[in-house]
């Protein structure tokens, strides 16, 4: 009964990576079937690599501030954790994100607990409270992002209605607009209440609720707040330059402002959340789009498209790099476990 079980569940886990795997390939094929190959190397070949250079050091930065912020919630939980250790942990566990969507946590749990003998279900908690505080930081960049670009999206969803659009009529709409959207959940709530508080959805909400409020109740407990936060910050900072510096590796981006790199931080956030492996596809698609609504390239699913579209050039740049970093840092990082496993057991 039990093998049943589990072959089931290796077969549902082996069916959605099927999935994943052909949802992103499907993505893929629609962006690119109609770039021409010969164009698209020449576009490539004129890129100012030394940005790109830049922003894969930001992406290696983003894995060491990662690890060093885990060190602080492990030492919160009374044990102890060695700075290489841990940081190649979190750079395997990323790797495995490129091939296996959400597996890249559970290996980077059993890749420390076979070096340090933390157990893996105290290793999975702090995990959970990094969750809800990324979660936080890229909501509240979502709302800081929906109030400084709103103007340019409804630009964008109103010429894909009439290919047209007034700005200042969309400027002094776009509060109304926001006024609008709160109003309507406000009274949906009220009107639906009974029925949502017997939803799934309603308790998978309370459930964040409450991790939320446990996740900042472990962090008061902690003896190196000061870090923690130092390293979240550092966290999102590099994120930030992995995107805003690969903006001057090409000429059509080069002219793009801050406010441009967090609204493309929130969308390739949401496009990495995707369950496509590595984010591949959806990361190109959703950034694509949000490039396009800044009015650099169009939005094309292969029919009739530039043969060198910078609003497609771009994210591959910016995607393939960070692809490079995880196969980089999570390749070093596993040899760095094997040799630590090996001189322990030496």
């Amino acid at each position: 009964m039990k093998q049943s079980k589990r072959k089931k569940k290796i077969t549902l886990v082996i069916l959605k990576y099927i999935a994943s795997l052909s949802f992103a390939g499907l993505i893929i094929y629609f962006l690119f079937r109609n770039q021409d190959p010969a164009a698209l190397i020449e576009k490539i070949s004129e890129v100012e690599i030394g940005w790109v250079f830049l922003s894969i050091i930001c992406g290696g930065w983003a894995y060491i501030n990662r690890g060093m912020r885990w060190i602080v919630l492990i030492d919160a939980l009374g044990y102890k954790s060695s700075k290489l250790n841990s940081i190649s942990s979190v750079s395997v566990g990323y790797f495995t994100n490129l091939f296996i969507p959400r597996a890249g946590e559970i290996t980077r749990c059993t890749a420390l607990n076979r070096v340090e003998k933390i157990p893996v279900d105290k290793l999975f908690g702090t995990i959970l409270v990094e969750r809800v505080i990324d979660l936080v930081f890229l909501i509240s960049l979502f709302l800081l992002t929906l109030i400084l670009k709103l103007d340019l999206i409804l630009r964008f969803f109103t010429e894909l209605g009439s290919q047209s659009s007034d700005s200042t009529t969309l400027g002094s709409t776009k509060y109304y607009f926001l006024i609008a959207i709160l109003m309507f959940f406000v009274l949906a709530y009220y009107l639906l209440k009974k029925w949502i508080v017997k939803t799934s959805f309603y308790e998978k909400i309370i459930e964040f609720i409450d991790g939320l409020k446990e996740g900042f109740k472990s962090i008061k407990k902690m003896k190196r707040k000061s870090s923690f936060w130092f390293h979240t910050f550092s966290i999102w900072i590099m994120y930030f330059l992995m995107t805003y510096v690969c903006f001057f590796a090409i000429e059509e981006t080069s002219h793009l402002t801050i406010s441009d790199g967090l609204f493309l931080l929130v969308l390739g956030g949401i496009g990495m959340v995707i369950p496509t492996p590595g984010g591949i596809g959806s990361y190109h698609a959703i950034v694509m789009i949000g490039l396009s609504v800044l009015g650099v390239g169009k939005v094309y699913l292969g029919e009739d498209g530039d043969p060198a579209n910078p609003a497609l050039l771009f994210p591959t740049i910016v995607h393939a790099s960070q692809t490079l970093v995880a196969i980089i840092m999570g390749s070093v990082g596993m040899i760095l476990l094997f040799i630590n496993k090996k001189e322990q057991k030496s």
